[in-house]
């Protein structure tokens, strides 16, 4: 295109000049007006280009481009998208982990909720446990492997022996330095290095 231009304008320029005074001006001067033709014809044609090529590049150019740009994450910290339970309440609560365990036996393994156990009771290396429906079970593990798997669930160890769930706790009966009354009507006994933490689930 750019060629056809130049080409097409020197070829006007020449015919023109030779056919008004071709019969008057020789050859030396008829190659000065070629040359400030071109001269004049190559200064405006490459500004026209130059415009032509800077309105080619800006319709070529997406608008939507952002150079230099860094993207930045608004998004709030984890912690506050999803508050604990003390952030939402304003006070320590007691998370349940698991609601179920399993107590084996020799022919099955019961699965239980936590919440029906009333009570656990160490009988050497066994421990007997007291449901909410007057049910017992006896399972060949110790009381301490138990009550590190249900202090999670809020069972409290109130004796060395004995490991109850204070939802079935009755009342704190002064005999004896301390004795817990269950709903059960059973007594179980509270030892003297639990007796404040005991006081203290319990709600004192």
């Amino acid at each position: 295109m750019k060629n056809k231009i130049i080409f097409g304008l020197i070829f006007i320029l020449a015919y023109g000049i030779h056919t008004a005074y071709g019969a008057t001006l020789g050859a030396p001067e008829i190659i000065m007006l070629l040359v400030a033709g071109l001269v004049f014809f190559g200064f405006f044609g490459g500004i026209f280009m130059l415009i032509y090529f800077l309105i080619k590049k800006n319709r070529n150019t997406p608008l939507n481009t952002t150079p230099n740009t860094v993207a930045i994450n608004f998004a709030p910290p984890l912690a506050y998208q999803n508050p604990t339970v003390e952030e939402k309440s304003g006070k320590k609560e007691t998370i349940k982990v698991n609601a179920r365990i399993a107590l084996p036996q020799q022919n099955e393994i019961r699965y239980v909720n936590t919440d029906e156990i009333m009570r656990c009771e160490a009988d050497n290396n066994y421990t007997n446990f007291f449901f909410s429906d007057g049910g017992q079970l006896l399972i060949s593990k110790s009381l301490k492997e138990y009550s590190d798997l249900l202090k999670p669930q809020g069972f409290v160890r109130t004796h060395q022996s004995h490991l109850v769930n204070p939802k079935f706790v009755k009342s704190w009966l002064k005999e004896d330095g301390g004795t817990l009354l269950m709903d059960s009507g059973d007594k179980i006994p509270v030892s003297k290095p639990n007796r404040e933490l005991v006081k203290e689930i319990l709600g004192k």
